[in-house]
């Protein structure tokens, strides 16, 4: 079956929409807002914003940052709990590593390496273990520099 004319037309316009709509997904706008992992905000007694994540969040921010600052603290609520250690990834490449061994809050100081052709960056954020009913640390408001 040869192809007309008005068929070779509705293919390179199908072609065309394909390739936008990819590139568009590839680096979407609202991929800044969004999170996994992580519940509803909260506001501790001092007035510091967080949310608790379980064993794996994931938070998008910008690939014009030189730096992102990750408050993170955990709960000691039994004697004897074992300390929960944090593992940062920027686009799945392992970045920065913390043992939570007290309630304290504390600051990860994450280097993001030049940006690319991307618009976000991806941060995973991974905890060898959780505590009850799958809380497992809090993080704080994001600092971006």
């Amino acid at each position: 079956m040869a192809l007309t004319r008005r068929h070779a037309i509705l293919l390179m316009v199908f072609l065309s929409a394909a390739a936008a709509l990819l590139g568009y997904l590839r680096d979407p706008p609202w991929l800044l807002a969004t999170t996994s992992g992580l519940r509803p905000w909260e506001t501790g007694a001092d007035g510091t914003r967080f949310r608790w994540m379980g064993g794996h969040a994931s938070v998008f921010v910008p690939s014009s940052a030189r730096a992102v600052e990750l408050p993170v603290r955990t709960t000691f609520d039994a004697p004897g709990d074992w300390p929960i250690t944090v593992t940062v990834a920027i686009d799945d490449r392992m970045s920065d590593r913390i043992v939570l061994s007290d309630s304290e809050w504390h600051s990860m100081l994450l280097r993001l390496p030049p940006a690319g052709g991307r618009k976000v960056r991806r941060l995973d954020i991974r905890l060898d273990r959780t505590r009850d009913d799958n809380y497992g640390a809090a993080i704080g408001e994001l600092r971006i520099r």
